[in-house]
């Protein structure tokens, strides 16, 4: 955008621009008496943007993918009070107290509170979580370094392996091939036959993931 949309760079380096993620454009339309820009290390490691090792925006990168420091959000922690809600959706004055990116909460939300508990969470994509604790565990097998939560100073972080399209390719199966009624028929079809003869499908619609880790612009 700042290199396409004419007069985005400009503006960006005026201040007059703002950028952030999905949690950032929430707590700013929730927040639009006073328009608070924040987000937390979960949501801003997945911006390429993050330092892990110190905890904020790294200049390095900064520079050399061209982006305003000025545009990005400050980075707060993932607990603590943001600002009270202030449109009408009947909700004034309600506390914004947390933020936590889609994974990571996952993570928490199934216990993995300790260094080695692991979750693997089946939806749309399929994502196998690991906590590894305090220190930014580097893998040596091309999975994914990421920041899951920082509680005041203290900051923790997972291996992430991910496969972006699980579950939607049943329903690709269902709704875009028509080759079953419904998503119960895939089980059914699938244990008609004593071995699959060799032929696999994989379903990297919108890219591989770990240990890939390529988007693509369609199917593979």
């Amino acid at each position: 955008m700042l290199d396409h949309v004419p007069g985005a760079r400009e503006r960006a380096e005026a201040g007059d621009r703002l950028f952030g993620t999905v949690d950032t454009w929430l707590i700013w339309k929730l927040t639009s008496g006073h328009h608070v820009h924040v987000t937390d290390p979960s949501n801003a490691s997945r911006t390429l943007l993050y330092n892990l090792h110190t905890g904020a925006w790294d200049p390095e990168l900064l520079k050399l993918f061209r982006i305003p420091a000025g545009l990005l959000p400050a980075i707060r922690t993932s607990s603590e009070f943001f600002g009270e809600v202030s449109t009408s959706l009947g909700l004034q004055k309600m506390a914004i107290a947390g933020i936590a990116g889609d994974q990571q909460a996952a993570l928490f939300g199934q216990m993995c509170v300790h260094s080695g508990q692991t979750k693997n969470t089946y939806g749309t994509g399929c994502f196998l979580l690991q906590n590894v604790g305090s220190n930014p565990v580097r893998s040596r097998h091309r999975l994914l370094t990421s920041a899951i939560c920082q509680i005041g100073q203290k900051r923790e972080f997972a291996l992430e392996g991910s496969i972006f399209v699980a579950g939607a390719v049943v329903q690709w199966l269902r709704d875009g091939l028509q080759l079953v009624r419904s998503a119960d028929e895939v089980n059914l079809l699938a244990n008609s036959i004593p071995e699959n003869g060799g032929v696999y499908l994989v379903p990297a619609f919108t890219g591989l993931g770990a240990p890939i880790g390529m988007p693509t612009r369609g199917a593979p």
